[in-house]
């Protein structure tokens, strides 16, 4: 399916918004000075001879994580993967970077992994992770990461960085998402908008079922990928899933796809013919979903890209997947992302974790909130609790009382400090 043109635009369209409100104004002289940042491009080839970085690469944005095994996959957004070897909880070793720019989604299927790079799809062989080998690369498969902070991406290369520019007059290609104030020094960031096979947290754009990858190739799109020829994805047919599309949780032989307006199920029994199975509606807000199969839990928070003005967590009845059922809405602060494991229901909101026992899902019974800043997504799996925040990856042993930190994996400006 052709995109349309209004979705190419977009991108565009959004940058262009951003130039006015955030421009700075020197008051000494009345006159306006921008500080922005353009993007430096690199060819794709060169880009990808160097996916074998430097093992010891610090975390500047911790991202989505993926668990595989005894190894951690960690998306340092925009930048690439770190790789931590979790035989020991209470202290993982990373043990390779791999540097993909424009990377945020983590899927690994055996020794293969598929990291997306800006708007496309690598499968990366990993059955050494000192040497690992990009064994196909699906181009211009995810249309809306063709552009970033409103530069478009040319055919044959990526942005690896970003230099900084000073100027009376605002860019004029791209936006000024970036213009600072004078005396205020930012730097880019990456639009947050991850056995034989892993898991991933709740905010995924890109999972495993079966043989399959499905991925939201754009925000109404469903891109899937064939998997028969492991380390040589094929794409699929792409269709039209729904609207405003945020993120898919595999379970089963089902797909759940969070939108900002609602949860949309798919049966994929049949994998390149997924047939909707029922939609349940909501107010418009951001939204990552989950299930156990009998009940999705789906939390709506306010703000961003989004809109609308709703913070709170909601469960369905979807043991009739034709007519999900709100169950019940529970009033949260900014709830992200989510995770379940037997009866307990782990939610980023707020301060930070809130855990919640759910054996009756429509009276959850509150147990603590653990404490950090900013907590984005979580994956609750044997007993140990990944928790993606400001500072960086935490672990907490939640089958011990008072869920004691295991260990912190730091961001890099938060470890100097």
């Amino acid at each position: 399916m052709k995109p349309k043109v209004h979705e190419l635009l977009l991108p565009l369209l959004a940058g262009a918004l951003f130039l006015l409100p955030l421009s700075g104004c020197d008051k000494s002289n009345g006159a306006k000075h921008y500080t922005f940042y353009e993007p430096i491009y690199t060819s794709r080839a060169d880009a990808l001879a160097r996916i074998n970085g430097n093992p010891t690469e610090g975390i500047d944005s911790a991202g989505k994580v993926y668990i595989n095994g005894n190894y951690i996959f960690l998306s340092d957004v925009d930048k690439g993967i770190h790789v931590f070897d979790n035989t020991n909880p209470s202290h993982p070793v990373q043990v390779a970077f791999l540097s993909i720019p424009g990377n945020q989604d983590i899927v690994v299927r055996g020794n293969t992994l598929y990291a997306d790079m800006y708007d496309a799809l690598l499968a990366v062989d990993i059955s050494d992770l000192s040497h690992v080998k990009v064994t196909r690369q699906l181009e211009h498969l995810f249309v809306m990461r063709a552009y970033v902070n409103g530069y478009g991406m040319p055919r044959d290369s990526v942005i690896t960085g970003w230099t900084k520019k000073y100027s009376d007059t605002p860019p004029r290609n791209g936006s000024c998402y970036w213009c600072t104030l004078p005396g205020v020094d930012l730097v880019p960031m990456a639009f947050a908008s991850s056995k034989s096979s892993g898991l991933a947290g709740s905010m995924a754009k890109i999972v495993l079922l079966k043989d399959h990858l499905y991925a939201l190739a754009e925000s109404h799109s469903l891109q899937i990928i064939d998997l028969d020829n492991a380390d040589q994805p094929s794409a699929g047919p792409k269709i039209m899933a729904g609207f405003d599309l945020e993120t898919v949780f595999p379970f089963q032989d089902k797909l759940f796809l969070g939108s900002s307006s609602g949860v949309y199920i798919y049966d994929v029994s049949s994998p390149d013919n997924p047939v909707a199975e029922g939609t349940f509606a909501h107010g418009r807000a951001c939204d990552p979903v989950i299930t156990d199969g009998d009940y999705a839990y789906v939390t709506l928070h306010s703000g961003g890209m989004c809109g609308g003005a709703s913070n709170e967590l909601n469960v369905l009845d979807v043991k009739d997947l034709k007519s999900p059922a709100l169950v019940k809405a529970y009033t949260m602060s900014k709830p992200m992302g989510l995770s379940k494991d037997g009866d307990l229901l782990f939610v980023c909101d707020g301060p930070g974790v809130k855990v919640f026992r759910a054996n009756n899902p429509g009276q959850l019974q509150y147990l603590k909130t653990i404490i950090l800043s900013n907590a984005y997504d979580v994956i609750a799996s044997n007993k140990h609790l990944l928790v993606t925040a400001d500072e960086g990856i935490y672990q907490f042993d939640y089958s011990k009382q008072g869920m004691p930190l295991l260990s912190i994996l730091p961001v890099a400006h938060h470890s100097k400090g």
